[in-house]
């Protein structure tokens, strides 16, 4: 996911010289993405839950769950719905603009907040684990 917000998305607009365009790609590649990662947190968190990690370790991924959900039901659409070469076009209607800006910042910052959460999850189970007994046998193996 860092990938993604960090190169895939940045280079697409860069590269491709069409924002219209490049929008559209991201927009079919982010799609998977928050649909993988809503079914990733369900599954983290029947693990957390397994493992006896605690409620932090199932709480986390459901709610990072729900953050890629209402990123790709709610927000993703209604950036998708305001097309760039209308903003272009549509000088005389800076409203367009500035709600393009707001759902777009919103949007990222839900998948940047996903991200960070992973990776705090990540951390909550590395430390759990390091926590435990090593798994039996004899050490001096």
């Amino acid at each position: 996911m860092l990938l993604f917000g960090a190169v895939v998305a940045r280079a697409a607009f860069e590269v491709i010289p069409s924002p219209e365009v490049a929008g559209h790609l991201v927009g079919r590649i982010l799609g998977p993405l928050q649909l993988g990662g809503a079914g990733i947190g369900v599954a983290l968190a029947a693990l957390g839950g397994a493992l006896h990690r605690g409620r932090l370790a199932v709480i986390l991924p459901l709610l990072l769950a729900a953050l890629c959900l209402v990123n790709h039901f709610g927000v993703s659409p209604a950036v998708a719905e305001i097309r760039l070469a209308r903003i272009a076009e549509s000088g005389s209607d800076p409203g367009l603009a500035e709600r393009f800006a707001r759902l777009h910042f919103l949007s990222v910052s839900l998948f940047m907040t996903t991200a960070a959460g992973a990776l705090a999850l990540a951390v909550i189970h590395g430390l759990a684990e390091a926590g435990e007994p090593s798994g039996g046998g004899d050490p001096h193996l």
